[in-house]
């Protein structure tokens, strides 16, 4: 039987006791158990730790996941000089052997895996009442985290939910337990887009009830661990992209309410944003100057003071800002050395020295965007248009009060989001949920992305789809 499937790579993955970014991995022959691992509360924080350090990685939110959505969207593009990274997706050329979409997929399926071995095993054991409290906690952490793998493995390897009015066309496959050795090796087809979105609400849902409000064994202030609102925060957006308006709405407005969350004021927002741990951050993915990724860290792929700065903003994104607005110090008009002029430059991400610079998942800009999306759907123009009035007011110093309805609010919404979020790998799924065409742009020239395409999801890797008889290719990659 081959062993390169990735989607059940068993035990090759990370439990450790430290944040660095090399693992020791576990050979499945060795048949090694993860009770071992698992076996009392230091065990269980460093299997956790362990699976936060697998989501540092430039494969997964510490380049790859961030990049690709602004990159296939109208917000980003590869200038002409370059040092070829992500070149096939800039073009919309990725073929099933590209290497970025094999290695986000693996990487996605790690995280999976990691967090399916920390929850069995840790529910399994007997914790001594003083470990209880904390033990439940990262069990919460793990279904949250497993969540988030798979509600990110289904934004880029499958169709967006509405794509089908009842979900039923292909999502991802479903492995919700893992073995530790080569006997239980298993070839998963793939579940429904509804299948998918059932489990991760439910695994949201059940972090949830094992998170207390206030974080267990940690500071609250600790933005880089998962917590009881980041989960609510996080479900509130799949139930956004699922079109589940009121649950959306709900769960939005308790993350805004009892958070303690706060927006970063017009004065320091671009400072303060890049800090970790600041008051609007809900959750993020956190480095240091020991467990950076150096010349990959997603820092160099913007900034023109980086390693090489080939990621720039598009002018169509550079023109939605006024110039009284603060988000536009994240876009500054200049020049690429050697390349284009005028260039519109990317500063949303400025330190590779300490790399103390979050990565950030999720914030209390887009809930209040999440809510103001969800109640344009369902009718309620008004408090739709105060959420925004926050968010964009907040920033513009001479933002006017919204007074659209219906689908030019619904516009103005997604405008906002697209301003607000940029550079954090929101844009391409915004644009694909709600069924829009759009604008590609290329150094020199464009191409039309039809509301059809389905190049806008990333083809599953043929190494899996050589290994797995029941996996099944993705349409728009499949030899015709």
């Amino acid at each position: 039987m081959k062993k390169s499937i990735y989607i059940y790579a068993i035990a090759g993955l990370l439990l450790s006791a430290s944040c660095k970014k090399s693992f020791l991995e576990i050979d499945p022959q060795q048949q090694t158990d993860a009770d071992l691992a698992i076996k009392d509360l230091p065990g269980t924080r460093a299997a956790i730790t362990g699976t936060y350090s697998l989501m540092q990685a430039v494969t997964y939110y510490g380049r790859h996941a961030v990049v690709l959505p602004d990159l296939l969207s109208d917000n980003v593009f590869v200038s002409s000089v370059n040092q070829k990274r992500y070149l096939s997706y800039d073009q919309y050329i990725v073929t099933v052997t590209d290497g970025v979409a094999s290695d986000l997929w693996k990487q996605l399926y790690r995280v999976v895996v990691n967090a399916n071995l920390l929850i069995s095993k840790a529910e399994a054991n007997d914790y001594p009442d003083l470990d209880k409290a904390e033990a439940q906690f990262i069990i919460g952490e793990a279904y949250a985290l497993r969540a988030l793998a798979y509600f990110d493995l289904m934004r880029f390897y499958a169709m967006p939910y509405n794509y089908t009015a009842d979900g039923s066309h292909l999502g991802v496959p479903l492995v919700i337990k893992s073995g530790i050795d080569n006997t239980q090796i298993i070839a998963p087809k793939r579940n429904t887009a509804k299948e998918v979105y059932t489990q991760i609400i439910a695994d949201f849902n059940k972090s949830m009830t094992l998170m207390t409000r206030s974080p267990v064994g940690f500071k609250s202030s600790m933005r880089g661990r998962m917590s009881y609102y980041g989960a609510e925060a996080l479900l509130s957006r799949v139930q956004l992209y699922k079109g589940d308006w009121i649950a959306a709405d709900s769960l939005a407005t308790d993350v805004i309410k009892k958070g303690g969350y706060s927006l970063l004021p017009r004065a320091t927002m671009a400072d303060d944003s890049r800090k970790q741990n600041s008051v609007e951050s809900i959750f993020e993915i956190q480095y240091n100057i020991l467990d950076n990724l150096d010349s990959d860290a997603l820092v160099n792929f913007y900034w023109q003071s980086g390693s090489y700065g080939d990621g720039l903003a598009t002018e169509d994104l550079y023109k939605t800002y006024t110039a009284t607005d603060a988000r536009r110090a994240f876009v500054t008009k200049g020049s690429r050395k050697n390349g284009e002029n005028p260039a519109y430059l990317i500063t949303k991400y400025t330190n590779n020295t300490s790399y103390e610079e979050p990565v950030r998942v999720i914030r209390l800009a887009e809930v209040y965007l999440t809510r103001a999306e969800a109640r344009a759907h369902q009718g309620l123009d008004g408090l739709a248009a105060a959420d925004v009035d926050v968010v964009a007011g907040r920033a513009d110093a001479n933002w006017t009060a919204t007074t659209a309805t219906g689908d030019a609010l619904k516009a103005i919404v997604l405008n906002e989001r697209r301003k607000e979020l940029a550079f954090e790998g929101h844009r391409l799924f915004d644009l694909t949920r709600n069924k829009l065409g759009f604008t590609k742009y290329l150094s020199g020239r464009s191409i039309a992305i039809d509301k059809t395409d389905k190049r806008t999801i990333l083809p599953i890797p043929q190494s899996e789809m050589n290994a797995n008889k029941n996996m099944e290719q993705n349409d728009a990659y499949k030899v015709q």
